[in-house]
């Protein structure tokens, strides 16, 4: 993968979304998007069970994987993952919960993480994805609404990732927050198991 400027990275891969037969390019909208990430993940950032009982509590509601064909591929490649994982340390826990929601006239999927290694760290991840997203949004209305300036563009193949450094006055123990959009017939999406916009960081649980 290379890093690009985050316009012109952005740009190229709309433009080869536009492109692309049958698909029609439409930027989601990045306040709305950024504004349910925001409220879902960041209030009970620290806690697990506070985080799935706050995201219920907006609406948020608890379901399978079989909900969304991508929702499903992307489970099962995070299963895989993990299995892989507690095979190498079999002392690593690992819970994860999913909900849905209409965000802007259509469904977004949020999903709440916690992986446990004893003894070293314990990170509660939470990840919001559009599936139905066909172009990237500007990252300069998540630049202005973290209040950390953009780090790092990478561009490669129809996968775009803009990385924002922790901001741990605003919130603390939170790590990187990362802004992926995966284009559709992009080789990306065959080892991620889905296209489409996700949001996310992970946050080190108190102990």
């Amino acid at each position: 993968m290379r890093a690009k400027p985050a316009t012109v990275a952005a740009m190229a891969i709309a433009a080869a979304v536009a492109g692309a037969p049958g698909v029609r390019a439409e930027e989601p909208d990045a306040a709305s998007f950024f504004a349910a990430f925001a409220q879902a993940c960041i209030p009970k950032r620290l806690s697990y069970d506070g985080t799935i009982s706050h995201a219920t509590s907006l609406g948020w509601r608890e379901t399978g994987e079989s909900d969304h064909p991508e929702l499903e591929e992307l489970t099962a490649t995070a299963d895989h993952e993990a299995a892989i994982m507690t095979r190498d340390d079999p002392d690593t826990q690992l819970q994860r919960a999913q909900f849905v929601r209409d965000v802007a006239g259509r469904p977004h999927y949020l999903i709440v993480t916690r992986v446990e290694t004893p003894d070293i760290i314990t990170l509660i991840g939470c990840y919001l994805y559009d599936f139905e997203a066909t172009a990237p949004i500007n990252p300069d209305t998540i630049t202005s609404l973290l209040g950390r300036p953009l780090g790092r563009t990478v561009e490669d193949e129809g996968f775009l990732q803009h990385t924002w450094g922790p901001n741990y006055e605003a919130r603390p123990r939170t790590l990187d927050t990362n802004l992926s959009f995966i284009a559709e017939g992009s080789p990306h999406v065959a080892t991620t198991g889905f296209s489409g916009l996700v949001l996310k960081f992970e946050t080190s649980e108190p102990e």
